[in-house]
Order: structure tokens, then C-alpha cells, then sequence
């Protein structure tokens, strides 16, 4: 939960966004009510297929969400499958209110066979605190 985000976790994740700065920042689109659900903290696992520019990515890499919020890369899982990634990762926390199989068909729905053969990667966001 959020209570995990203490002291040593900011500090963490203001390094993170140091070393972002000379690394690289890449602008990820989501779509407005998912977008919602990271800015208020219920989501923070975000799901893509492994095209070229998202395998590219590393952890501590930093994410302008829709051009605008800045978000640090915590963890990258790698995934064969859908079902895969459900084995290992929560739903709640990358479809806030969807149930196991609701997210499975969401997912099927969004990233078919053909998509899907390219690798699920999850990645874990954390927002980037910068001190204004």
C-alpha cells in the first residue's frame, strides 16, 4: 500500500529521477481514465507488448505520462503470456476493480495472438518528487 512509500522510498525514487535526467525520458500515452487511476495512486503497474521502444526501456528510466507526469520506472517484469503475467502480478494494481478473468479478457481484448507473441511487460511506476 502507500504506506510503504517512506522516507528511504522518496529518496529512492528522487535518485532515480537524478540518474533520469541524463538517461532517458520517454513520453508514454495512456488513455485518461487509466491515466486517472495512477495520478490518484490505485494503479501503478502499467501493461505493454514488447515492441521495440518499450523493451528499450530500464529501471530507473523516467516516463513523461501523456507528455506531462513524470514517473520512474521501479521494476520490469517480462512476460510469455497474458496468463503469465496474471500468475505473478496483482490485478488490483493494474486494473484497479477488474476481477482475475476480467483483466484477462480486457487484456486479450486490447493485445491479441499476434500482439501478445511479442512479450507482456509490466512495468511498476513510481511518480517522480520534484521539489518546486
Amino acid at each position: 500500500g502507500l504506506s510503504s512509500a517512506g522516507p528511504c522510498h522518496r529518496a529512492l525514487v528522487s535518485w532515480f529521477s537524478f540518474r533520469g535526467n541524463r538517461l532517458r525520458t520517454k513520453t508514454l500515452w495512456i488513455r485518461d481514465e487509466y491515466l486517472q487511476e495512477i495520478l490518484i495512486g490505485w494503479k501503478d503497474i502499467e501493461v505493454r507488448v514488447g515492441y521495440s521502444n518499450i523493451v528499450r526501456l530500464r529501471v530507473g528510466d523516467v516516463l513523461r505520462l501523456n507528455d506531462r507526469y513524470p514517473y520512474v520506472i521501479t521494476r520490469i517484469g517480462r512476460y510469455g503470456s497474458h496468463e503469465a503475467l496474471l500468475e505473478v502480478e496483482e490485478p488490483q494494481r493494474i486494473a484497479p476493480g477488474m476481477s482475475h478473468e476480467e483483466l484477462l479478457a480486457a487484456l486479450r481484448d486490447i493485445y491479441p495472438a499476434e500482439k501478445e507473441a511479442l512479450g507482456i511487460i509490466a512495468l511498476e511506476i513510481s511518480p517522480v518528487h520534484t521539489d518546486k
